[in-house]
C-alpha cells in the first residue's frame, strides 16, 4: 500500500494578463512528479480576477490539460483551432513543435477546475501540435460502492475514455462519499500525484487539505484513499510513467532537454521562426 511522502501547499499568485489562481506544483516539484510539471488551481466568483485571460502564449516540449470543474474556458490557437468548454469538461492540448494559444474565461457564477502541464519525451518535444475537446459525452461517471469515479482520460479497469497519443495517463476525479474509502490499484512503476479538488482526504496518517497535492511514493500495487469528513470529497488522480530524462525549464511557456534547446526555442519566438506557416489568430 502507497504512502503520501510530502504534502505540497498552494500558493496564491497571479498569472496571464491578470488571473488569480494558485500555483501548487511547480519546477519545485517536477522530478518528484515526474512526467507532471505543474499545476495550477482556480476558484472565483469575481470575474474581475479571471476575465483578462491568458492572451496569446508560445508552448513547446508539453501537453496542457485544463479540467474546467465549473465556468467556461475558451481556446484559440495558432493551428486555426477555436473551442469553449464548460462545466465538467477538459481541454487536451499537444504543444509538441510548437503552438501559439489563448485562453479565455468569460464571467461566470464560479470558475473553478486546474490546470496541468504535462511532460514530452525527448522523441516527442517535436511531433506534430494538436487540440483535443473531452466534452462530457466523452467523459464517463463509473459508479464505485463508496461514491463515483469521473475518467477524464485513460483507463480504469475495463473502461477506457481519452487515450494520450504520447505519454500513458490515467486522469480521474474520484467523488467518496463522507466516511467511507476508496481503493485504486496501481502498477508497481506508476508515477501518481494527488490533488484535493474539493475537501480534505487522507492516505494513511497524511491528510490533504482543499487544494493542496499529494506526492506519493513510487512502488506499491494499490493506493487507499479515505474521506473521513461528513460531506463529499473530490479527488484528482494524476497517474503515469516517469520519463527521467533531463528537464530544461526557466519561469516561462516551454520546457525541453537541455538549455540549449530552451535558448533556441525562445530566440525563433523573438525571430518569429518559431512556428512555420502559421494561421492569422485575428482573421
Amino acid at each position: 500500500m502507497r504512502k503520501i511522502i510530502d504534502i505540497v501547499k498552494p500558493e496564491k499568485g497571479i498569472d496571464g494578463a491578470g488571473v488569480h489562481l494558485y500555483h501548487v506544483l511547480s519546477r519545485e516539484t517536477m522530478l518528484d512528479t515526474d512526467p507532471l510539471l505543474l499545476l495550477d488551481a482556480f476558484d472565483s466568483t469575481d470575474p474581475k480576477q479571471y476575465e483578462a485571460g491568458f492572451p496569446l502564449h508560445p508552448h513547446r516540449g508539453i501537453e496542457t490539460i485544463s479540467y474546467v470543474y465549473k465556468g467556461t474556458m475558451v481556446h484559440k490557437d495558432s493551428l486555426g483551432n477555436e473551442d469553449a468548454v464548460n462545466d465538467g469538461e477538459v481541454q487536451w492540448m499537444t504543444a509538441g513543435s510548437g503552438i501559439f494559444h489563448e485562453e479565455m474565461m468569460p464571467p461566470v457564477e464560479k470558475l473553478y477546475g486546474v490546470q496541468l502541464w504535462l511532460n514530452l519525451k525527448s522523441d516527442d518535444k517535436f511531433t506534430v501540435p494538436e487540440y483535443f475537446a473531452i466534452s462530457k459525452d466523452k467523459i464517463e461517471e463509473i459508479k464505485f460502492d463508496n461514491g463515483y469515479l469521473r475518467l477524464l482520460a485513460g483507463n480504469y479497469k475495463d473502461h477506457q475514455g481519452f487515450i494520450s497519443k504520447h505519454q500513458p495517463v490515467n486522469y480521474y476525479d474520484i467523488h467518496i462519499n463522507p466516511n467511507s474509502p476508496f481503493e485504486l490499484d496501481l502498477e508497481d512503476d506508476d508515477s501518481i500525484t494527488l490533488f484535493a479538488l474539493i475537501g480534505n482526504f487522507t492516505v494513511g496518517d497524511k491528510t490533504v487539505e482543499k487544494f493542496h497535492a499529494g506526492l506519493v511514493e513510487r512502488k506499491g500495487e494499490k493506493i487507499l484513499i479515505e474521506n473521513k469528513t461528513d460531506k463529499e470529497i473530490a479527488v484528482l488522480a494524476f497517474i503515469s510513467k516517469r520519463i527521467d530524462e533531463p528537464i530544461a525549464w526557466t519561469p516561462g511557456p516551454i520546457v525541453m532537454n537541455t538549455q540549449e534547446e530552451l535558448d533556441k526555442a525562445y530566440e525563433e519566438v523573438r525571430n518569429g521562426t518559431f512556428i512555420k506557416d502559421d494561421i492569422d489568430m485575428n482573421k
